[in-house]
């Protein structure tokens, strides 16, 4: 009977022995599994970022990386007016639709292209400012700007552009439409052959456009005729805090002058008007009879 007794406590030891070991086995396969499963998780949510930011980086490029639209390096305007052709991202905007969005009735930001001193003569309510030209930081380059009565000086392009209109732009899906004085009009097709002759569809605003949609912008937009066009034929409000009374008190005529050829007073254009004043006198004298 002690050695049946024996026996049959082996048996059981052997059989809880049995079962706990299928347990633990079980146990650890279904930790194994759930680990490969957190592991596959992660693994895709790895690849979803990765392809995110490949994404990212393959629609929008940083300032530095641009073909430049005007300057060292770029292209002649007939390539870079292909290109925008071709884009079907660069259109003609209505001053209806620029004055919707200047009021906020639709989405959309109206970016002012002139050079920083001008924009702070007058501009239109509710564009913001980034320039595509800015004075030269050669100084002695800029100064003899002055003297051929170049308001600022010698410019050059401004190779931060792309990424100002970064920062004033919520995204690069919304419309983004670029004015200047000239404006520009994709409409009419560029001369061939000599280049010395300006394309009368050329301009800052459409340039610059080459570099925005460069950039990743899928919906940029020019104003044929710019600045004049939206105030005199679109109706829409400027404003100038330095020039206001100046411009109220003289003629139509007179202000257009002064806003649209750069005849606001400033003192960088006196070293051109003194050059211009000593040119005539001397032209006089040696007329003489």
């Amino acid at each position: 009977h002690s050695a049946a007794h024996r026996g049959a406590t082996r048996d059981a030891r052997g059989a809880t022995k049995t079962k706990t070991m299928r347990a633990s086995s079980a146990s650890t396969a279904r930790s194994n599994s759930s680990r490969g499963v957190e592991r596959r998780r992660t693994t895709t949510k790895t690849k979803k970022m990765a392809r995110a930011t490949t994404t990212r980086a393959s629609t929008s490029t940083s300032a530095s990386s641009v073909i430049p639209g005007k300057g060292p390096g770029s292209p002649k305007y007939g390539e870079i007016y292909e290109t925008l052709v071709k884009s079907k991202k660069v259109r003609a905007a209505t001053a209806n639709e620029v004055a919707e969005m200047l009021s906020g009735k639709r989405r959309g930001v109206v970016v002012d292209v002139r050079q920083p001193l001008e924009h702070a003569e007058w501009r239109l309510v509710g564009t913001k400012s980034a320039p595509y030209l800015v004075p030269m930081e050669n100084v002695l380059r800029r100064a003899s700007g002055y003297f051929l009565a170049i308001k600022g000086g010698l410019k050059e392009r401004n190779v931060a552009f792309v990424d100002v209109v970064a920062e004033v732009t919520k995204n690069r899906r919304d419309a983004v439409v670029l004015v200047d004085l000239r404006g520009g009009d994709l409409d009419i097709a560029p001369l061939n052959g000599s280049t010395a002759v300006s394309d009368r569809g050329d301009s800052l605003s459409l340039r610059a456009a080459y570099e925005l949609v460069q950039a990743g912008y899928t919906d940029v937009r020019y104003v044929p005729g710019g600045f004049p066009a939206l105030i005199d034929e679109g109706g829409l409000e400027y404003e100038s805090e330095k020039y206001a009374g100046l411009l109220d008190a003289v003629g139509e005529g007179a202000r257009k002058t002064l806003m649209y050829s750069n005849l606001l007073p400033d003192p960088s254009l006196a070293p051109g008007f003194v050059v211009q004043i000593v040119l005539l006198a001397a032209l006089a004298f040696f007329q003489q009879p």
